[in-house]
């Protein structure tokens, strides 16, 4: 902590000869205070880990309470509470008031001192749209904590922290009976991300080019089904674990008994849910293929495994289209344009993409987090994807950047460098 001697280095400082002068020794002062903030983001994170846990924001959904029901409705400490909804309060998250009893505030009663909502806190309540409640409790996972209070040992060596400290890399983990609570909590936090953005995503891109698109490990389908409501003329294919294909299926099928649920009906009639392992295949018959949220988890070698396989499916699907159109009569003609998207396969990478230089990023910091927590995962520059891509046999035809300040994704569309059309356009 600060003592009466902290500022003596910056008191001392005095204009040389390059000018510096009041404001730069003012700098300075300010810049310690800065680091010392950011030293206590960790805290932080726990602390919203904590209300996420113990549900408070979905408590005060109705209105302001005070610190005693807030307490008893949660099951923990009214003061400790109290104390950490008051750091909360300081940084935008929930907002403090005090009742006046006789003209005066009365500061130590825990019935006179109340919380209410914020923005910030909304996203903490379980049921709001664009939610970040499960995002939040992954994040307060022994496991996740574990790997990253071992960050150390990624910057010394080059390993990910996750499987020193855990003692199995992160999908490992996340497969043992015994950890099935966190591997729902992520895989909830997960689809929780993807909620988020599922729709800026669709409004980025012209999808309905596609007859048909593949949805590369995509998880509960939440962004195919959103592409298929907002083009109904597509028809897809999601693909990923045998696991996550179970578990979206048995969502949909529930929701499709809801008679109000008629998205996840829609669902089922136009999507086929295929189990595999896109390490070893992807399927045939789309003439889009979307890896969304799944290169940045992995090496440049196990990338371009993925990347290859996905080559490899669009030139069979090309060739089979191909050897169709060539047997179509004159009365068939009028069936080409469903073919000629297949005789043309787009890939779209929709990932985050690393800007060069110190221009402030949130995937800078999410990059620190898949060095901790994946097998050499990273988040990539534009040049990096370039590399990746020319050697996995595809040539960007171009970059879409997000102009939704909530979405930080851009789409690469890449096309087999067998192709003919080889033309970069970046679009902001």
């Amino acid at each position: 902590m600060p003592n009466s001697h902290s500022n003596s280095y910056f008191d001392s400082i005095s204009d040389d000869e390059n000018g510096k002068s009041k404001n730069h020794v003012q700098h300075l002062r300010n810049s310690s205070f800065t680091i010392m903030d950011m030293l206590s983001f960790g805290q932080l994170s726990q602390a919203i880990y904590i209300v996420a846990k113990f549900r408070i924001a979905d408590y005060l959904k109705n209105g302001p309470k005070s610190v005693e029901e807030l307490a008893e409705q949660s099951k923990t400490h009214p003061d400790s509470l109290y104390r950490l909804l008051r750091m909360l309060s300081s940084v935008g998250i929930f907002t403090e008031s005090v009742e006046k009893e006789d003209g005066e505030k009365v500061i130590n009663n825990n019935n006179k001192r109340k919380f209410d909502m914020t923005p910030k806190a909304a996203l903490l309540q379980s049921e709001t749209k664009g939610s970040i409640r499960n995002f939040a409790l992954m994040f307060g996972l022994e496991s996740f904590n574990r790997a990253i209070n071992d960050l150390s040992y990624s910057i010394e060596t080059g390993e990910n922290s996750f499987k020193h400290a855990n003692g199995l890399d992160m999908f490992e983990y996340f497969q043992q009976d015994q950890n099935r609570k966190d591997a729902q909590i992520f895989n909830s936090a997960m689809a929780s991300l993807t909620s988020s953005y599922a729709s800026s995503i669709s409004s980025m891109y012209d999808f309905s080019q596609f007859n048909t698109v593949v949805d590369i490990g995509g998880g509960q389908g939440i962004l195919l089904s959103i592409l298929l409501k907002n083009n109904p003329n597509l028809s897809g294919i999601l693909f990923d674990l045998p696991h996550a294909i179970e578990s979206a299926k048995n969502q949909h099928i529930n929701e499709s008994t809801n008679s109000r649920s008629e998205d996840s009906k829609d669902f089922l009639s136009r999507c086929k849910l295929v189990e595999g392992d896109f390490f070893k295949s992807i399927p045939l018959g789309a003439d889009g293929y979307i890896i969304k949220n799944v290169i940045l988890n992995w090496d440049d070698d196990s990338a371009a495994t993925i990347l290859k396989n996905c080559s490899q499916a669009m030139e069979k699907t090309k060739s089979k289209a191909t050897t169709s159109t060539t047997t179509m009569t004159v009365n068939d003609a009028s069936q080409d344009d469903d073919k000629q998207n297949k005789n043309n396969p787009k890939l779209l990478i929709i990932d985050l993409i690393m800007p060069e230089g110190n221009k402030p990023f949130i995937g800078k910091f999410i990059d620190i987090v898949m060095l901790a927590l994946t097998h050499k995962g990273r988040i990539r520059t534009e040049k990096e994807f370039h590399k990746l891509l020319n050697s996995s046999g595809f040539n960007i035809t171009k970059i879409i950047h997000p102009s939704d300040n909530d979405n930080f994704l851009s789409i690469i569309e890449a096309i087999p460098s067998s192709s003919n059309q080889i033309i970069l356009h970046d679009i902001t």
